[in-house]
């Protein structure tokens, strides 16, 4: 691969030659009828620079149509702002040859700014703290843009809360479709409110709302909403159902422009309604709004087999792109995927982009897609962007050769401050694409992965082979919005990708979420080489494997992980890891989750907490040891120079040294230049983030009777697994205790694991005596289990109860009573936590028509203080079903 970097960049070599090239100048005082010959227009008007980018194209074309290119071209662009009325498309026509490439730069020491924005003027005082301005071309919906910038700085489209998130009350009680008259599942398009959340306001036609899922964001349009059932319906649906307290705010409502730096467009009357900051004077400011959607584009003809190539920019600065906001809203499985770019690519080869800046973006930056080969993204300044930085390749494997991509180099480029609009975006995002190179990026401040390489789930067919990405500075990542992420993430078989010299810390997710990791091996993750990284601060570990076959962790550094260390992957996928040489680092958190065939040896292990290393299952060394595992791996004190202060080198007395660990040179990690760039980074200071404690997200009391919930949907508020075609946990409307619904559970043969299908909700219950109840119908055969967990690992266990095929309820080893099957009983569970976590819990029965049965000081584990799982499942290996209702759970108020 490095053969071919190299080929590159001695291709663009031969510019370099003035007296070998053809310059043409673009200058603002110029005019495309002129030769572009001169720098400045002559004395007499009658000649001078071109005015445009397409004017240079086109001269180039006459060129190229009077003999062919016969040396290379330059065109030089002198400084000021050039807006574009549309894209600058370039095709293959336009093409350089490997001997006379074409290169648009910034003329020596000057700044061209290529802008798809309209500049907004006439701003008058509408009212105290709001002016306005009239905009006729956006009168009647004929311009609706949705992003503003202010003296070169977003402003904040009108959201509310201006801070923070509202959150779901649940899914939408039964809806009728108006289309056909009938019932049907609104539980991916309507969700229920908290009063006063949001209003019928007089014009919702423009509002839409950003809600958060896991590892994505949903914009949704609001189609309507009635404050009767305090129930909002929107035009299309989230890729996923809404559940109880589920992160949403509203968006783009007059009635939400309540603080300074946030603006409105009333799309039908043409009217921009803007609250400026402290500081900000409305008729000297430049306000910018966007007009275009795409910026340039490489349009190669993929049928012709016609590429785009030997085409270079430098020096460029490519901003303020909209994006569009579909009439069904946006909702992506991932990665923000199908959000389009500023600059895009199909069927390019050999073609460069150095030294731009790209800013002010409502997409993605960059996309080099189908059929683009052997093209470089290099020290380039990404930022302020609605979505990620660069895209190569695409989500579908393609259908023949000439339409893979592959080859390409990402480097030494700052990408920060990105997925500002779609929350899931990515820094660097490879799809199905092979052998490029991903090196010595800064990617930091986003709210998702940085770094994802390949798009198939599983261990299906992949195109995505040989990715090598390595020395990057990844920091900063997650930042609290998201969940389910690391700073590097990978998707399927990868044979001959490496991920190495990476320096990653502070990655985290809400604290709500369940998980952010250092380098992220999802699912099907398989044959990549993982060595010489370092990784710290990171809110699930260093290395987070999900589950994945024959991978290698070498020579790496883990870190400071607050949940644990290393993720070893699942067992039931058949994963694999071979873990040699690493040095694991920590002072809270787990050594290792899950459980995995594993090889693992010479490693050093440490606590800096003094307390015992436990492995998997509670193991200690010498039992972890005669299972032939880490035979030669030591607990001991790696001997870092200062690990308080984030300086990993060893000294030489390191007994990792001894046991053949290879010291990293972290500083080869990040910017290799430009100097400026690298300044620039180094300048941004921020302040340490506290990683946010589990403990800190807010207690979740629970009180449903799924009465509002939708016949056949999932339950609200509660996490839903292992289902199957045969086995179900859905709302019905067969038998209820109270009301008219339940939830049922559907149990049957054949299941991957037998404690499918299960529900579990999170609490976050950390502190006082907490009471929990529910009511109970079980069927014949039905084998139920109810528990409560903390978030350790191994999990510790509070209350916890079963109940057998033959309805006899038992807690451990102790049989209580026989329930009668086809029955509502009621169960009441009390337990204290925190401090008042003493070891025991009471547990109260009542069968119908009887006394209630209470059992005082039934034994839990003591060290259970936090109430962060409580589940219900279905542990029969035949069919089965039995119902719940009515689940409540609150804490006690002492008088």
């Amino acid at each position: 691969m490095k053969s071919t970097v190299l080929a590159i960049a001695a291709l663009f070599m031969l510019a370099c030659n003035p007296a070998m090239a053809l310059d043409l100048t673009v200058a603002p005082d110029g005019s495309d009828s002129w030769s572009g010959r001169l720098v400045k227009p002559n004395a007499k008007r009658t000649d001078g620079p071109l005015a445009s980018l397409d004017g240079a194209r086109n001269t180039i074309r006459e060129f190229k149509a009077s003999g062919g290119l016969k040396e290379p071209v330059n065109v030089f662009v002198r400084g000021g702002t050039y807006f574009l009325s549309r894209p600058f498309v370039l095709e293959p026509q336009d093409s350089g040859t490997d001997g006379c490439p074409v290169t648009y730069a910034a003329a020596p020491g000057e700044k061209p700014v290529f802008s798809g924005g309209r500049v907004i003027r006439g701003w008058r005082q509408h009212s105290k703290g709001l002016w306005v301005t009239e905009i006729p071309g956006a009168k009647g919906g004929a311009w609706q843009f949705r992003q503003l910038f202010v003296n070169g700085r977003r402003a904040t489209l009108a959201r509310s809360p201006n801070e923070g998130y509202y959150r779901v009350v649940g899914k939408a009680a039964p809806l009728i479709d108006t289309a056909t008259g009938k019932q049907r599942d609104f539980s991916k398009q309507a969700f229920r409110f908290k009063p006063g959340d949001l209003k019928n306001w007089t014009d919702l036609r423009s509002a839409n709302l950003t809600v958060f899922f896991h590892w994505e964001t949903g914009m949704l349009r609001i189609k309507s909403v009635d404050e009767t059932t305090n129930t909002v319906t929107f035009t299309g649906e989230l890729k996923w159902p809404f559940w109880g307290r589920q992160r949403y705010y509203l968006e783009n409502a007059f009635e939400a422009l309540d603080a300074p730096g946030e603006w409105y467009l009333n799309a039908d009357e043409g009217r921009l309604y803007y609250w400026p900051r402290v500081g900000e004077d409305m008729p000297r400011s430049v306000v910018i709004a966007p007009a275009l959607t795409q910026l340039v584009r490489f349009a190669g003809d993929a049928e012709r087999g016609l590429h785009v190539e030997n085409l270079r920019f430098q020096g460029l600065s490519f901003q303020h792109c909209d994006y569009v906001l579909e009439p069904e809203g946006h909702s992506d499985g991932q990665a923000a995927v199908t959000v389009p770019a500023a600059v895009d690519a199909v069927v390019a080869r050999h073609c460069a982009i150095d030294r731009c800046e790209f800013a002010h973006l409502g997409g993605y930056a960059v996309a080099f897609r189908v059929g683009c080969n052997n093209n470089r993204i290099a020290e380039n300044h990404f930022h302020d962007l609605g979505a990620g930085g660069v895209k190569l390749g695409e989500p579908r494997i393609p259908q023949t050769e000439s339409l893979e991509t592959s080859g390409n180099e990402v480097s030494s480029n700052f990408i920060h401050d990105s997925g500002i609009v779609y929350y899931g975006a990515i820094g660097v995002w490879i799809g199905q694409s092979s052998d490029n190179v991903i090196a010595h990026n800064e990617i930091c401040d986003q709210n998702y992965t940085a770094i994802s390489c390949g798009w198939t789930w599983g261990f299906g067919p992949t195109k995505a082979h040989r990715n090598r990405i390595e020395h990057n500075y990844l920091h900063d990542i997650g930042r609290g919005r998201l969940c389910d992420m690391g700073a590097i993430y990978t998707l399927g078989t990868s044979p001959g990708t490496v991920i190495r010299g990476n320096l990653i810390h502070d990655i985290w997710d809400w604290e709500e979420g369940y998980g952010a990791g250092g380098i992220y091996p999802d699912a099907g993750s398989s044959q990549i080489l993982i060595e010489n990284n370092v990784v710290y601060r990171t809110a699930s570990g260093g290395l987070t494997v999900h589950y994945g076959r024959d991978n290698i962790a070498r020579n790496n550094i883990f870190a400071f992980g607050r949940d644990g260390q290393i993720h070893l992957g699942r067992r039931d996928q058949k994963s694999s890891l071979k873990l040699e040489r690493n040095i694991v680092y920590y002072d809270e958190g787990n050594l290792m989750l899950r459980d995995s065939d594993l090889d693992a040896d010479n490693n050093v292990y440490w606590n800096t907490k003094g307390t015992p290393v436990a492995f998997p299952t509670g193991l200690n060394l010498q039992q972890w040891q005669a299972k032939g595992l880490d035979v030669h791996s030591l607990i001991a004190d790696p001997m870092f120079v200062n690990a308080a202060r984030y300086d990993f080198r060893l000294k030489s007395e390191s007994p990792a040294l001894q046991l053949g660990f290879k010291p990293i040179d972290i500083k080869q990690a990040g910017l290799t230049g430009p100097p400026e760039l690298i300044k620039m980074a180094r300048s941004i200071k921020r302040p340490r983030a506290a990683i946010p404690r589990r403990t800190q997200a807010p207690p979740l009391p629970l009180d449903d009777g799924f009465e509002l919930t939708p016949v056949g949907a999932t339950a609200d508020s509660a996490y839903t697994h292992g289902e199957t075609a045969q086995a179900t946990i859905r709302v019905t409307d067969e038998v209820a205790a109270i009301g008219k619904r339940s939830l049922r559970f559907t149990d049957a043969p054949g299941l991957d694991q037998p404690w499918n299908p299960h529900i579990f909700y999170s609490p976050h219950f950390t502190e006082g005596t907490v009471e929990g109840s529910f009511d109970l119908r079980i069927e014949q055969g039905a084998q139920v289990w109810v528990e409560w967990r903390d978030a350790s690992s191994p999990y510790r266990v509070g209350p916890s109860m079963g109940i057998d095929g033959k309805g006899t309820l038992k807690v451990r080893d102790q049989q209580l009573l026989t329930l009668p099957p086809g029955q509502w009983i009621h169960f009441d569970i009390l337990c204290g936590l925190g401090k008042q976590a003493i070891g025991t819990w009471q547990l109260s029965v009542t069968i119908s028509g009887q006394e209630p049965k209470r059992y005082e000081a039934l034994v839990c584990d003591p060290a259970c203080k936090e109430l962060q799982w409580f589940g219900f499942v279905s542990n029969a290996t035949e069919q089965a079903v039995f119902s719940v209702d009515n689940v409540k759970l609150h804490a006690v108020k002492h008088q």
